[in-house]
């Protein structure tokens, strides 16, 4: 997609696929992709080399690994899967799971283009089964969309989905500890996205025939009227999920993410501290 279309492009794909209703998304991932070009929503992308050294860890004594991507909003987690596999000289199948079909289509409309074999299944998480197991699940802040009563359910899931040794990948953000459960934009965080916005619109020349200011400001105003995260706000938190599950931990470090800039809010790329982890499947127990 060149960038001067990209937003029309993910908006007629939306506005096709994304679920309606209780569950409508056309909001987020119709404006995902001019959002994320002007830098102002927190992508896998931010943390794109320490996914790769998370990556290269456990696939250190792999030959072939199956590797599952859930909750993956664009195409970036394939081509970071595509891209340190073939440095390693690794063949892989890959697998992608979404409840919604839109960022499915987004990640196989990448992997056609750069001939990489992507199965897709527009399923919830919490329900999907395959036979083949896994070696690798691999997200990023994805445990954010599910809250305190749901996120031990989702980690027993991935759990359930590797094959013995099986490793979870994930970064994720620790909240301050005074954070709301249910993170949302306030009035003030809202009016600064969408300045912000428009300011990063001018200054990388995204304004053009097929992005103006109101088309801006209305993204903005969408993605920040909808989103909502679910905080996690401590370390020890986020430990016990992992380990609770009845997984452990080969690789767990906290990096602060250092962004300048006034914008604040849930999936907005500031300040704030992450979990890089690499959990693995190694205790002999009945899945949930």
């Amino acid at each position: 997609m060149k960038k001067n279309n990209t937003h029309t492009h993910s908006q007629k794909i939306s506005q096709q696929l994304c679920n309606t209703g209780e569950l409508a998304c056309s909001w987020y991932h119709g404006n995902w992709h001019l959002l994320k070009e002007l830098d102002i929503v927190s992508t896998s992308a931010v943390h794109e080399k320490s996914i790769i050294k998370l990556l290269e860890i456990a696939l250190k004594d792999l030959t072939h690994p199956r590797i599952l991507l859930t909750g993956s909003t664009d195409e970036t987690l394939v081509r970071i899967v595509n891209n340190t596999c073939k440095t390693l000289g690794l063949n892989f199948d890959l697998v992608a799971v979404d409840i919604c079909a839109t960022p499915l289509a987004f990640m196989q409309n990448y992997a056609t283009d750069k001939h990489i074999k992507l199965t897709t299944c527009c399923a919830d998480i919490l329900n999907f089964e395959t036979e083949q197991k896994f070696d690798i699940v691999l997200t990023h802040a994805f445990m954010g969309y599910f809250d305190k009563t749901q996120r031990p359910l989702l980690i027993n899931k991935w759990r359930h989905l590797l094959k013995d040794q099986g490793s979870i990948l994930t970064i994720q953000r620790i909240r301050p500890a005074e954070s709301p459960e249910r993170v949302t934009f306030t009035k003030q965080q809202s009016i600064q996205f969408i300045n912000g916005a428009i300011d990063a619109a001018k200054k990388t020349q995204h304004l053009n025939n097929h992005n103006n200011i109101e088309t801006i400001k209305q993204a903005a105003n969408d993605f920040s009227k909808n989103f909502v995260s679910y905080a996690i706000t401590s370390r020890n938190e986020l430990q016990k999920l992992f380990t609770q599950a009845g997984l452990s931990f080969d690789f767990l470090e906290y990096h602060n993410l250092q962004k300048k800039g006034k914008l604040s809010g849930p999936s907005v790329p500031s300040n704030a501290e992450f979990a890089h982890i690499i959990a693995k499947k190694s205790e002999v127990r009945n899945d949930i």
